[in-house]
């Protein structure tokens, strides 16, 4: 059992201080989504700085002194590149695009099928492959249960075979010797060109072009080195480069054309004419301090092969072996290997987890933990619907049964009838280190395995896990007729969005909401709104509102209190400037509130560079922020709706729930979590969801449905330490379903009016 589950070291003692002194941003971060993108190294961009700043690099179209340079160390990276994927200029032409999708892109427009061609691609593959279909005249999927032999085609005429070298799914490697038997016939006459999908496998696998001679092969650079984002490549053999037929063209690949006459000559050499306009020269000069990156951690990627491999592996058998005290599977795993072979799979671990009882926990629940363990994964199908649906058992009917339920690609939905959606994937880059996976493990098990945990070899087969029941934990649903009513025991607003909450004895309402309410936020260096799951400082500033100075003033423990006026627009236009930002999609403009306060603020969350801005007035044109699901609701910068409501009588029933040798405050300091506007006590636990509207006195608020619940709630919010609860036991309470504390809204604004703790609140049932 302790060999079976143990990590074997690869990287020697060197190698790994190595990367530690390179990627210091990693202490106490877990990054497990190198599918995805890997990282890049922090001497790796003061390389790509120092060339920048010591270099003039101009428009390599221009022909001047400084293009030409540019020019010709563009062709220094197409000769590197070639020369890692064992072949030649003489063999193949490098095309850069804006990535692997680009590449499939541009094969799938250009390519020249004839009206009997055929594309074919496995059932196992990026959305971007099925995307390919709509230029195709005939399209066949080869499935997880057929053969290339049993997907042969009558046609004749040019086809294309797409397949992934590695499954983004799963991480199956696929035969590369697939190339040569589709070139032979494998799948039919007629003459048939393989397009490689090398974006996954690539990072950390070798590729010998020399060998394998595939017709194409896209690949993405943010996933090999880190730096560049938005950079990919289409590798072309340049004796299949015929079968592309160009059609637009842009700056760049032509020798001729004319304006008033509909007549062009293309250029002749491949990558000249494929890439329309101004390649991203300088994003592409940075591809050498990648590989100068790997050169310097002294690692191969034959090394880097077998480290990332022994990681997955070690993930894989640990997770396999885990199980609750009843005995039962704690994780279902989504994979067609046993991590016996580096051969045959790649560094990606892809899994769902299982209750005792064997009904599943959502990944977005997963999600929630693994960021309060600053784990960083990926939840979904990966942009890989074809694999999503096999390993999740899902038929065509079911997959559109979800989209009607309400799930779309890249949502939260993670349930449907309690089933998965998706699932949840890690995966490994030449960087990943051991800790990451045992971050990894410790979250699973903590949070999702009943205890006492077993932990054994499973028997071989151990495909026939537990159907998931309709046994959901349900409250009791009757209420009396008293439990409609409760008394409003504390307002609380929040100025700055995610700092936080000023309590108050009354306060006015107006169309947004409670008057001030979010109505500022803190955002970075780069325009976007900071939150306490990036900074938990952010809950220690304490806004005050002074409605007779006009004034905010912020506080924060140890630091001289600071104040600006509440209305920023009338400052002084060498203050106050319009800005732009964006909240939960939507963008949002406010006035940034000068330099004095950002100083201030920067200091105290240790962030330099950060701004605060305030929203738009709603009497100001630019004020147009409205409820996705009522375009008469206002919003300022909250969430989702207007109001937050919770119950002390669910509160109190929650803390009940919790050992109280780990939790130890006092019941205000719970309330504070949930970042609630209305602090309300009814007489019953949970009552506050059966509601539909709300009266508070003669004010009528419409519920706008249950507050989803994150792993914001286990920050303490009068001190920025964070723990497992109560998100823990409101998981385990609910089956996943962690949800606390009701939206509202004021659907009939009229004017402003005045809202008093000691109201008598009045809830009306759902019909």
């Amino acid at each position: 059992m302790d060999n079976f589950c143990k990590f074997r070291v690869i990287y020697s003692e060197k190698q790994r201080e190595a990367i530690e002194t390179e990627f210091v941003r990693l202490s106490g971060q877990y990054y497990l989504e190198h599918a995805g993108a890997t990282l890049y190294s922090e001497k790796q961009l003061e390389e790509i700085a120092h060339q920048l700043c010591t270099n003039l690099y101009a428009n390599p179209h221009a022909k001047n002194l400084s293009s030409k340079l540019t020019e010709d160390a563009i062709d220094i990276v197409r000769y590197q590149l070639l020369a890692h994927f064992k072949t030649t200029p003489d063999e193949y032409s490098v095309v850069f695009t804006s990535g692997a999708t680009a590449s499939l892109k541009l094969v799938a427009e250009n390519f020249k099928y004839g009206p009997d061609g055929s594309l074919v691609y496995l059932q196992d593959n990026h959305t971007s492959v099925l995307g390919m279909r709509a230029y195709a005249p005939h399209t066949k999927c080869i499935k997880f249960t057929e053969t290339l032999s049993q997907c042969k085609t009558a046609k004749s005429g040019n086809s294309l075979f797409v397949f992934p070298a590695q499954s983004n799914f799963s991480g199956v490697k696929y035969p590369l010797s697939w190339i040569k038997a589709v070139k032979k016939g494998a799948l039919g006459p007629g003459e048939w060109y393989v397009v490689l999908d090398a974006a996954a496998f690539a990072p950390t696998e070798v590729m010998d072009l020399s060998e394998i001679k595939p017709d194409f092969v896209a690949i993405s650079f943010c996933k090999i080195f880190g730096y560049p984002t938005g950079l990919g490549a289409l590798l072309v053999r340049n004796e299949s480069c015929g079968v592309l037929r160009k059609r637009y063209y842009g700056g760049g690949t032509v020798f001729m054309a004319q304006a008033v006459r509909d007549e062009v000559v293309m250029r002749d050499v491949i990558h000249e004419r494929f890439e329309d306009g101004t390649v991203p020269f300088l994003s592409i000069l940075a591809l050498k301090a990648g590989f100068n990156t790997l050169k310097r951690l002294d690692l191969s990627f034959e090394t880097i092969s077998r480290h990332t491999f022994s990681l997955a592996q070690y993930v894989y058998r640990n997770l396999l072996c885990l199980h609750h005290s009843n005995g039962k599977p704690a994780v279902v795993l989504y994979h067609n290997t046993t991590f016996e072979n580096p051969q045959d799979q790649g560094p990606i671990v892809n899994f769902n987890i299982l209750r005792d009882n064997g009904e599943y926990v959502g990944y977005a629940e997963v999600s929630h933990f693994a960021n309060l363990y600053n784990i960083h994964l990926r939840t979904g199908c990966f942009c890989n619907p074809g694999a999503c649906q096999y390993f999740l058992n899902l038929s065509p009917e079911d997959v559109k049964k979800h989209y009607e339920a309400g799930h779309v690609c890249g949502d939260q939905h993670d349930l449907v009838d309690g089933y998965p959606t998706g699932s949840v994937r890690v995966s490994f880059g030449y960087m990943s280190r051991k800790i990451d996976a045992d971050k990894l493990l410790e979250m699973v098990e903590n949070c999702f395995v009943t205890k006492p945990v077993i932990k054994k070899i499973p028997h071989k087969g151990r495909n026939d896990y537990l159907i998931p029941t309709d046994s959901d934990y349900k409250l009791e649903e009757e209420l009396d007729n008293n439990n409609s009513e409760g008394v409003l025991k504390q307002i609380i607003l929040y100025p700055i969005k995610s700092c936080g909450g000023f309590s108050v004895p009354q306060w006015p309402l107006t169309s947004t909401g409670l008057k001030f309410d979010r109505q500022w936020m803190i955002i970075n260096s780069s325009g976007v709104a900071i939150t306490q799951k990036n900074n938990k400082k952010m809950c220690l500033i304490r806004p005050i509102i002074d409605l007779e100075t006009e004034m905010l003033f912020l506080t924060y423990p140890g630091r001289k209190s600071f104040h600006v006026p509440i209305n920023v627009s009338s400052y002084s236009q060498n203050v106050a400037s319009l800005c732009q930002s964006k909240v939960c999609g939507d963008k949002i403009e406010g006035w940034d509130c000068g330099d004095e306060v950002s100083d201030w603020l920067s200091e105290v969350l240790e962030c330099p560079g950060v701004r605060l801005l305030k929203q738009c007035d709603e009497n100001e044109k630019i004020f147009t922020r409205k409820s996705t699901k009522n375009d008469e609701i206002q919003l300022s910068l909250v969430n989702k709706a207007q109001f937050l409501l919770i119950n002390e009588a669910s509160v109190e029933w929650l803390r009940g729930q919790i050992r109280e040798e780990e939790f130890f405050e006092e019941l205000g300091t719970t309330i504070q979590r949930f970042r609630a506007n209305f602090v309300v006590r009814f007489n019953k636990e949970f009552t506050e969801n059966e509601f539909g509207e709300f009266i508070f006195d003669d004010i009528a608020f419409e519920a706008g449905g249950v507050c989803t619940r994150c792993q914001m709630i286990c920050i303490d919010q009068t001190t920025g330490t964070t723990s497992k609860e109560p998100l823990l036991t409101l998981s385990k309470c609910f089956k996943g379903k962690i949800t606390f504390g009701v939206y509202l809204n004021r659907t009939k604004y009229d004017f402003e009016r005045c809202l008093y703790v000691g109201s008598k609140v009045n809830g009306t049932k759902l019909k």
